[in-house]
């Protein structure tokens, strides 16, 4: 007659085994994704922060006179890169009539840093002052934290004044980042235009066809702070200008 005394403890080690690894199983497929999806969301949020601070950088520059800023910052979970504004196909052009003629500035070109995640499918971008979001693959865009334009009234004169900040990026080599790193910059240069349109100003933003801002412009533009109308794709118009200030900002990136 066979001895199964063993068999109880061999069923119950079995049956506890085959538990453990369900349970491992099942936070493999459904705990690990989350686990990803979460870290990739801190990643971004802490991109868009650090965008926000590199901004505020460029904001120093141009508008406070301070010669050279420097940024450290931690690129997690994707890949931070200069946008030359000669390498990019993002711009602006300005169109009036004044009285010496008509007035056409020509593809304002501009760049930018664009950060790209490893993980998911967002995009983060600073262009002309403004940072910006999107999804890789998917239409539409929104702004983050908006750049500097105005249209703005004289209360003792009742003119007008139309604002146009210009910020172009410029590297004197390719730039990419992972890692810990510093956002080393300075301005190069600042020229500035004054107009008095006799005709409405029309502003047209080429977008960059990698990465269509179109949407977040647009929004930002036709918004209270411009008060701009759209006329056509990705071309608006301000009608009540008495005068037209363009200031275009060179800035340069010394390294990431």
């Amino acid at each position: 007659m066979m001895n199964d005394k063993a068999v109880s403890e061999a069923i119950g080690f079995i049956l506890i085994l085959g538990i453990v690894i369900s349970g491992i199983g099942l936070v493999t497929l459904y705990g690990y994704p989350v686990l990803v999806k979460e870290q990739s969301n801190t990643d971004v949020k802490n991109m868009e922060r650090a965008m926000i601070v590199i901004q505020n950088d460029m904001k120093s520059l141009c508008f406070k006179n301070v010669p050279y800023k420097e940024t450290t910052l931690q690129v997690s979970g994707g890949t931070l890169a200069v946008v030359n504004a000669s390498d990019s196909e993002a711009y602006f052009t300005i169109e009036t009539s004044t009285p010496d003629g008509t007035y056409d500035s020509g593809p304002l070109s501009i760049g930018g840093l664009r950060y790209r995640s490893d993980r998911g499918t967002e995009v983060i971008t600073l262009e002309n002052g403004a940072v910006m979001t999107r999804q890789e693959g998917a239409p539409g865009s929104a702004m983050l934290a908006e750049p500097r334009w105005f249209h703005d009234r004289d209360p003792d004169t009742n003119k007008t004044t139309l604002v146009v900040y210009i910020m172009k990026i410029t590297a004197d080599e390719p730039m990419a980042k992972s890692g810990m790193g510093a956002v080393r910059m300075s301005l190069e240069g600042t020229t500035t235009s004054v107009y008095t349109p006799t005709d409405p100003v029309r502003v047209t933003y080429g977008p960059d066809s990698d990465n269509d801002l179109s949407v977040a412009w647009e929004n930002y533009l036709t918004g209270s702070s411009v008060g701009m109308q759209r006329i056509a794709d990705n071309q608006y118009q301000q009608n009540d200008v008495d005068k037209l200030v363009i200031k275009v900002y060179t800035i340069k990136i010394y390294g990431i």
